[in-house]
């Protein structure tokens, strides 16, 4: 029989039974939507997360460089690095061409910054914004003048106002220094994100975008060093030169001991790790497929036994029992391709309204496209087969009795 043919037949003989069909699909469509729905938060999270990676150069032209410090109080503290002296040193060697601090995140979060108040050290996180539109208790908002003017104004949060100056209306008009810069107090807003602490992430002061840029300028990460080397170099001798030097007289060499890098190796496995979650979480999902496909073998079952007389008709008129197996096979996976179809589009709507109170986007892509059509068919052929065999194996004398 020819495969149209076939498809034709499967198509006409689900649609002859709708509510029947639509009931079976519904575990399809369930248990796909959810795969999807994990698998496309899951690629679109990794794209936000590897997007925020600056370009690493994967010829092997660059090298980097960063230290492993010997306590963590030292990775975390701002004020360690590769300092300036240590870049100096690198560049003077005539082995390199050129060396620069690697950014290892192009991120565009609020900084955090240290402020101090009675000779006590506050951290709180701080927001350069063209202009404010704040619940304010005292003063006024930032404007656009602010911006352009670089104004060195400020609107601060009611607990910092309060830290400082000892009430909301003490804080208007009196000066707020940071970072050796005083910028004079325009408004106090309503607190809507907690306490001074590490542990809110949310802006307590608010600065003009240009001002802030111009006086404080953005804080530049001394991590890591890239190193371009000049052409002809032997670049594993030059390392570990450089290497060699840094670990006996580079600045930070009590801290800790300076060491090879490789940010792309670290973005791989950084991938790796999200793409084995996202399947993880996607496993435990598609356990609901099972128990769908075990719906499709059962109706599959009591549509066999409910066309006996078809049979007995098709293997009169000549049919062999390939292809009433190929019939009934071909039946289960048209339904199970339309319940993935479904199930896709549902998934891939489901993640995109996600999306929208997620901090990333999600769209399709052939991922999700593969796992939806290679799993519905899967399904279809697995749990049809058995079925199918069982109306191939049907004689014309056993029908007749």
């Amino acid at each position: 029989m020819r495969k149209y043919i076939l498809w034709r037949t499967a198509f006409r003989s689900i649609f002859k039974n709708k509510r029947r069909s639509l009931l079976t699909m519904f575990g399809i469509i369930i248990g796909i939507a959810a795969v999807i729905t994990i698998v496309a938060l899951g690629n679109g999270f990794k794209r936000n997360i590897l997007s925020t990676t600056a370009g690493v150069d994967e010829s092997g032209q660059t090298q980097y460089i960063n230290i492993k410090y010997n306590d963590f109080e030292n990775l975390v503290n701002n004020d360690t690095g590769i300092s300036q002296t240590d870049k100096s040193m690198v560049e003077n060697l005539p082995e390199v061409k050129e060396v620069v601090y690697y950014k290892a995140m192009k991120t565009e979060s609020n900084p955090s910054v240290d402020f101090y108040d009675k000779n006590t050290k506050f951290n709180m996180t701080v927001k350069a914004t063209k202009q404010t539109d704040l619940p304010l208790l005292a003063g006024r908002q930032l404007n656009l003048a602010d911006n352009d003017g670089l104004n060195k104004v400020v609107v601060l949060d009611e607990v910092v106002a309060k830290q400082v100056y000892g009430s909301v209306e003490n804080a208007l008009q009196k000066g707020f220094e940071l970072k050796g810069q005083v910028f004079t107090v325009v408004g106090v807003s309503a607190n809507t994100s907690g306490e001074i602490g590490p542990q809110n992430y949310e802006p307590l002061a608010f600065f003009p975008k240009k001002t802030y840029t111009h006086y404080l300028g953005k804080e530049e990460d001394h991590s890591t060093l890239a190193i371009k080397f000049t052409p002809k170099t032997d670049q594993t001798t030059a390392m570990s030169k450089i290497l060699k030097q840094l670990n006996v007289n580079g600045e930070s060499r009590q801290l800790g001991e300076y060491q090879s890098y490789d940010p792309a190796s670290e973005i791989k496995q950084l991938g790796s790790m999200l793409d084995q979650m996202t399947m993880f979480i996607s496993a435990v999902a598609a356990i609901s497929l099972f128990i769908a496909g075990v719906g499709v073998m059962n109706m599959m079952y009591i549509s066999v036994s409910e066309r006996t007389k078809e049979i007995g008709i098709r293997r009169a008129l000549g049919a062999n029992a390939k292809s009433i197996k190929q019939q009934f096979l071909f039946e289960g996976i048209v339904l199970t391709l339309t319940g993935g179809v479904i199930g896709y589009v549902v998934g891939i709507l489901i993640a995109y309204g996600a999306s929208f109170a997620l901090p990333f986007s999600v769209r399709p892509d052939l991922t999700t496209v593969l796992i939806s059509v290679g799993t519905s068919v899967l399904i279809g052929v697995c749990f049809s087969y058995l079925p199918a065999s069982a109306a191939a194996k049907k004689e014309l004398i056993d029908i007749l009795k």
